[in-house]
């Protein structure tokens, strides 16, 4: 068994990269090797791994399973290393990051700069998207994200709250009117949130103890969050935008903050999820730390919020 360890790593770079070419330059080797090897490997599983066709690289059923086996081989041996490398002051490797669309462009990206002239050895891959993932399928060490529910393979720490806003253009209040109570909002066009896996369309009010949702709609429903936020900058109709997507636009005069008397009640965390381990990658606790130390125990984007809410930060409880 130990003698087939390296074509274990290998076959894990050849999953990773899809394909042999890709592999070898990952590896810094011969194609001519990374086939040598896996077929090799096969042999003395006695097992097909890989579909092989002139354009196409795909694993078998039993290859799909060899390989989280592989990965999870090759995570714990670059866990190993990367303990070593920080107790000796050098952090290396390569960290394989999701990371929520919209809150990783406005949020997390441009601090990457930062993170990475702090520990200038170390790599950065990421990977943009908006739907839940399996971490170990694809090959990612960490996922920054707003999802709650998360299977109980994996560990999530909590980085920050989120809170919300209900907003709209001053050309769209002028033509329409403003509401002046949640269950206005039925006579009202209300942009919303829809993508494959979740849908805002009831929106939760306060106001001291007393509770309203409402059931609201619109002729626009998108699914990036960044897109709520511009079109009711642009006029289209009144927005529930989470106060992570809003800069200046509340300063400006852009848009203007409804219903002064009734806080958003929807609430929102950001999350940084992994794998559980007996033992966590020094890399990944380390850009968990830099993440919290970026955001603050009070968001920032909450607190450059609060003169135009009352001085009070929506989403939280009075």
């Amino acid at each position: 068994m130990l003698q087939r360890l390296p074509q274990m790593v290998i076959f894990d770079a050849l999953v990773r990269e899809q394909g042999i070419s890709a592999a070898a330059r990952r590896l810094g080797v011969s194609k001519s090797y990374i086939s040598k090897q896996l077929a090799q490997l096969e042999a003395e599983l006695g097992a097909q791994l890989v579909q092989r066709t002139t354009r196409r690289f795909s694993l078998t059923e039993l290859g799909q399973e060899y390989a989280r086996h592989c990965r999870a081989l090759v995570a714990v041996a670059l866990e190993a290393d990367s303990m070593v490398a920080e107790r000796r002051g050098k952090v290396s490797g390569v960290l394989h990051l999701g990371v929520g669309q919209s809150f990783g462009r406005l949020h997390v990206i441009p601090r990457l700069k930062a993170f990475q002239d702090r520990y200038p050895d170390l790599e950065l891959e990421v990977s943009l998207f908006d739907r839940r993932t399996n971490l170990v399928d694809e090959g990612l060490d960490l996922w920054i994200t707003t999802y709650e529910d998360k299977p109980e393979a994996l560990v999530g720490q909590r980085l920050a709250d989120i809170g919300f806003v209900l907003v709209a253009s001053p050309d769209y209040l002028l033509s329409h009117g403003t509401p002046l109570h949640p269950k206005d909002l039925a006579q009202h066009n209300c942009i919303t949130y829809q993508s494959r896996e979740r849908r805002y369309h009831e929106w939760s009010f306060r106001q001291g103890k007393e509770r309203q949702t409402v059931q609201v709609a619109g002729n626009y429903r998108v699914d990036l969050a960044e897109a709520v936020r511009d079109a009711a900058l642009a006029g289209l109709g009144i927005a529930y935008v989470a106060t992570y997507l809003l800069d200046k636009e509340l300063q400006s005069g852009q848009l203007i903050p409804l219903l002064p008397q009734w806080r958003p009640n929807q609430k929102m965390a950001v999350h940084a999820v992994y794998a559980r381990r007996e033992h966590l990658d020094p890399k990944i606790r380390l850009f968990i730390d830099f993440l919290k130390e970026s955001f603050g125990p009070e968001p920032y984007w909450e607190q450059r919020l609060a003169p135009w809410l009352g001085g009070k930060l929506s989403g939280r409880e009075e």
